[in-house]
């Protein structure tokens, strides 16, 4: 099926019928999924959005985490949870997901870009204000915009947030001192090697159990293999391997977010995940002291997927 296009003021080119949604043909938060083409680095990405709900209810937009395995998929349990009366919309950034995965380079401005481009998307077509929910790496994306676009948010909800990518929060070292590794691997050949190793089931494991999820039961192989899935989709390893060298980190230190939060032209909720890293949990700390409104849940940094429900009562009661 082919679908026309038409170009809005942003850059943002959208299609008319949703069509070539690639990587499933399913729904991923139990909506109708759609692609827009929004141009990034002076060229158009396509980039897959799905919408499930009420659509004349309350605009909620769901940012996923970024991580080799982000997926608008970790908010199913969520958007499940949420009242029928809203309407929940959420993506797949560039380079991950469902979303297109060229070889650009990936950095905190072209993420960005994406996310003012979701934006006018949504406002040009709704006109009503949105609220924002942005887990982990995301959430300094969305804090990037507070000055420009907070004005038409009716508040932002930051889940366990994270401003520096995995390499640079381990060692304490600036992204800059991983640029090498990202150059090895995005080499061809070699690149996808390398990114193959580091995206084995073992590895993955690793990762999820001491950093993302606090029940093990949830890593059984299935779930295991649809995570090597979502990784190791053609041209995943270009946006992965910025993410988690620090590329996509907005700044090196949480003074960065501490200016961000109080350009916010609207009321912010931080979530913190009580059994974070100790390191990443410090900087939490830091943000939630200038927030309005403070919760806790007993998550690491996967709390929206493993603990979605729960979240999404801690977020609706007053």
């Amino acid at each position: 099926m082919a679908g026309s296009l038409v170009q809005t003021e942003a850059g943002v080119l959208q299609s008319v019928d949703a069509v070539e949604i690639t990587m499933n043909l399913h729904s991923r938060i139990g909506g109708v999924p759609e692609n827009i083409l929004i141009k990034l680095n002076d060229r158009d990405v396509r980039i897959t959005l799905e919408r499930r709900g009420c659509e004349n209810g309350e605009l909620w937009l769901l940012l996923p985490a970024l991580s080799t395995v982000s997926s608008r998929g970790e908010w199913h349990a969520f958007a499940d949870a949420m009242d029928k009366r809203c309407q929940l919309v959420s993506f797949d950034w560039a380079g991950f997901g469902d979303s297109e995965r060229p070889a650009i380079a990936y950095d905190a401005k072209v993420l960005r870009d994406l996310l003012a481009g979701i934006l006018q998307h949504l406002q040009s077509a709704d006109q009503v204000k949105v609220n924002i929910v942005a887990a982990g790496h995301s959430v300094p994306i969305a804090l990037g915009l507070a000055e420009q676009c907070s004005s038409q948010w009716a508040q932002i909800v930051v889940v366990a947030p994270t401003f520096r990518g995995p390499l640079p929060t381990m060692t304490g070292r600036a992204g800059q001192s991983f640029s090498w590794v990202r150059r090895l691997v995005e080499l061809p050949l070699v690149g996808p090697l390398l990114y193959r190793l580091n995206t084995s089931r073992p590895i993955l494991k690793l990762m999820l159990r001491r950093h993302v999820w606090v029940n093990r039961n949830l890593l059984t192989p299935e779930r295991l293999r649809e995570q090597q899935r979502i990784s190791r989709q053609p041209g995943a390893r270009f946006a992965s391997v910025a993410f988690v060298t620090g590329g996509l980190d907005a700044a090196s230190d949480s003074r960065w977010w501490l200016t961000q939060i109080q350009k916010l032209h609207c009321p912010a909720h931080v979530v913190l995940a009580n059994e974070a890293p100790p390191r990443s949990k410090r900087e939490m700390l830091t943000l939630a002291d200038k927030a309005d409104r403070v919760s806790d849940i007993d998550g690491r940094l996967g709390l929206h997927e493993e603990f979605g429900t729960l979240l999404a009562q801690t977020i609706v009661a007053s």
